[in-house]
């Protein structure tokens, strides 16, 4: 049986939407009142997005339901349908803790509070009967303060080891403040974090030469090889892997179609750049969204050949963050 390593999943869009709508029937949450059915649900947390900040949001309603007490129960799911049906060996689950915080508390009780959620995501996802190994990399936000960035920075550090990495995520807002997000970056990778960003998803605007000097990984950056494919020669120089979502960039709007991911594709292998397929949000994505049907996708529209499987499911271990076993086929 071929195993697989998904690098860039969200665990706010992480989850079926079947698994998301049997929680608000359990407890009873008012949204019912406006997705009384199923298939309303289905078609609205799935539906493609004009935009990313659309995307995004959403993503909120998730987050509030992931709160400390329910986070176990998410858990449990998530690693269950990652083994079971999508034959995952090893993933990195991604998260902003202060999102999953009491909003009825003060700031600095929130800030508090992300330890232990970071501690209950930890507990949560060893799951004996699902051998699976998750570790987590901790988000920051471009809409967050920088005192709450700094402090989700110092929980990821604290916690090294379930956590291997730091995240930049969040819309793709600000990108004059740059220098900001590369001093955070790089005070990461003095504490023993590796580093990822979400960069060149949408545009080449946040896309700064200095983010190069500071990252092992970038959250999707398929904008790179399309407008600025001079600045491949120093990401294959400095083994900066780009973690292509594909099916994402046609749900928020970003791509019309598959087969545009083949100039990415090209592009990086022509210059020695390393792709990691990930999944991104497949809750969020027209079911099935699965780490192998993304592969099963790419293939379809022609982007990568049948013969590359092998070298990109490869790749998927050789970049990821806290991975130290053996592959298993």
């Amino acid at each position: 049986m071929t195993l697989y390593a998904d690098l860039h999943r969200h665990l706010g869009g992480a989850l079926h939407p079947r698994i998301i709508y049997k929680f608000l029937q359990k407890n009873d949450h008012p949204i019912l009142n406006y997705f009384p059915d199923y298939d309303g649900f289905l078609n609205w947390f799935t539906r493609p997005c004009r935009t990313l900040e659309e995307f995004v949001k959403i993503h909120s309603l998730v987050e509030e339901l992931q709160s400390l007490e329910h986070l176990p129960y998410f858990c449990l799911r998530l690693c269950r349908g990652a083994y079971t049906f999508e034959n995952l060996q090893y993933m990195e689950i991604r998260y902003n803790p202060y999102f999953r915080t009491d909003k009825s508390l003060t700031v600095a009780k929130r800030i508090g509070q992300m330890t232990d959620i970071v501690e209950v995501i930890t507990a949560n996802l060893r799951p004996a009967e699902f051998p699976i190994t998750v570790k987590q990399i901790l988000c920051l936000d471009r809409r967050l303060p920088s005192h709450i960035n700094e402090a989700i920075l110092k929980v990821a550090k604290d916690n090294l080891g379930p956590v291997v990495g730091i995240d930049l995520a969040g819309p793709e807002i600000d990108p004059e403040k740059w220098e900001i997000w590369v001093k955070l970056m790089q005070k990461a990778r003095s504490n023993g974090l590796k580093t990822t960003a979400h960069l060149g998803e949408t545009a080449i605007d946040n896309v700064h030469s200095q983010y190069l000097t500071c990252l092992d990984r970038i959250g999707h950056g398929i904008h790179i090889p399309l407008v600025r494919p001079e600045m491949l020669k120093e990401l294959a120089k400095r083994q900066i892997t780009l973690e292509v979502c594909p099916t994402s960039y046609r749900q928020t709007g970003v791509l019309k179609d598959f087969h545009q991911l083949k100039t990415v594709f090209e592009r990086c292998r022509k210059a020695g750049v390393a792709i990691a397929i990930c999944t991104d949000n497949p809750g969020r994505n027209p079911a099935p969204c699965t780490l192998p049907g993304e592969y099963e996708r790419l293939i379809d529209h022609d982007v990568i050949d049948f013969a590359d499987l092998k070298s990109v499911q490869t790749e998927g271990f050789r970049s990821a963050f806290g991975y130290a076993g053996p592959q298993r086929q």
